[in-house]
């Protein structure tokens, strides 16, 4: 979501607002929100390569 959020290359970039109904606002607020809830679950993988 990050990605489509900031890239006007990869994503929707300054047209966010007019492609998604959301402000940029409430879409920080919400990517926020889901960082905290997924520390939770990297961090104890944070730093390990697939398989070790």
């Amino acid at each position: 979501m990050e990605i489509v959020f900031v890239s006007d290359l990869a994503g929707s970039g300054v047209e966010w607002p007019t492609t998604t109904g959301l402000s940029d606002e409430a879409t920080i607020r919400v990517l926020r929100a889901i960082q905290r809830k997924l520390v939770r679950t990297v961090s104890a993988y944070y730093g390990k390569h697939p398989g070790t």
